[in-house]
């Protein structure tokens, strides 16, 4: 039994709390409330307390140094929750990270020991926290975890197990092209769900589908040429996948938008143009979804 951190009580990490608390101690930072339970629910099933303790900044050095820690909040929070909390990591804390977009790998490595192994995880897995305190469970999906740094290779399979709670969960060497393919997936889906104020699903509907086109070919012509071997039209079948299989379903983007929340961007589109721009690649079509989404004020 391990000592597991999970940074963020967002809707991916109450569900990592519900699966790994079954085999684990999980302890939850949160900047909410500590004295109120959380909640896990799946479908018409009764909701049950998630069994981790529950802690906050100004309490974590009651804890000892942390030993294995995963961040799940949003991209462009994850620098800041890290130089918080990197005083209270041992000199051999394995960090996983879990957020939609791009960056932060290089920055976080860069803070590292040798000792400390970096990771990223994606996931399907799919909720929403339909209160302050829980989160109901709508989809399971498969979760892959891949090494950043040479520490991570060589304790990968090691750190898989201690997550192996999490459901559908595997490996990979090469965690790059696979956080490329769900970025693909991202761009499809979050700008235009937010912007429209419709769920996943309505954007198989023709009125989408060229802006969806030229989106995604600007994205594979950027990832090409970072030498990540993506086709557009594998990148458009998996994004209309993802689209039916959560057709009922808003996406993260559309409630950031919806609860006056900042959005993941600049880690999606913006990510895309920054390295279009560094490339010397156009990227007008990402670049007005951008735009659209920083000056977007909460309509829904």
């Amino acid at each position: 039994m391990a000592n597991i951190f999970v940074v963020g009580d967002g809707a991916i990490g109450l569900l990592y709390s519900h699966y790994l608390s079954q085999q684990h101690r999980v302890t939850l930072l949160t900047k909410h409330a500590i004295d109120e339970p959380r909640f896990y629910q799946q479908a018409n099933a009764p909701k049950q307390t998630i069994n981790c303790q529950l802690t906050n900044l100004t309490q974590l050095s009651e804890h000892g140094q942390v030993d294995v820690i995963i961040f799940t909040v949003k991209a462009y929070q994850v620098a800041t929750a890290f130089r918080q909390l990197k005083p209270f990591l041992s000199a051999q804390c394995q960090l996983i990270l879990s957020h939609n977009g791009m960056g932060n790998v290089d920055e976080i490595n860069s803070e590292l020991t040798k000792q400390q192994g970096l990771y990223f995880l994606t996931t399907r897995l799919a909720g929403y926290k339909d209160t302050p305190f829980s989160v109901l469970h709508t989809g399971i999906g498969s979760s892959i975890l891949g090494d950043c740094n040479q520490q991570a290779k060589t304790q990968l399979a090691e750190v898989k197990n201690l997550l192996n709670a999490i459901p559908e969960l595997t490996t990979t060497n090469n965690i790059q092209q696979l956080r490329f393919e769900k970025l693909l997936v991202n761009i499809a889906i979050n700008p235009l769900s937010a912007l429209h104020n419709v769920k996943n699903g309505a954007l198989t509907e023709p009125q989408f589908s060229g802006i969806i086109l030229n989106i995604l070919n600007e994205a594979c012509t950027v990832a090409n040429k970072l030498g990540i071997n993506v086709r557009l039209a594998e990148a458009l079948a998996n994004a209309y996948q993802v689209m039916s299989d959560t057709k009922n379903n808003y996406s993260s983007m559309h409630q950031d938008i919806a609860h006056n929340r900042i959005t993941e961007i600049d880690a999606m589109c913006g990510y895309i143009c920054q390295k279009g721009n560094q490339l010397g690649i156009n990227t007008p079509h990402n670049q007005s979804l951008l735009d659209a989404i920083r000056h977007k004020k909460s309509a829904i």
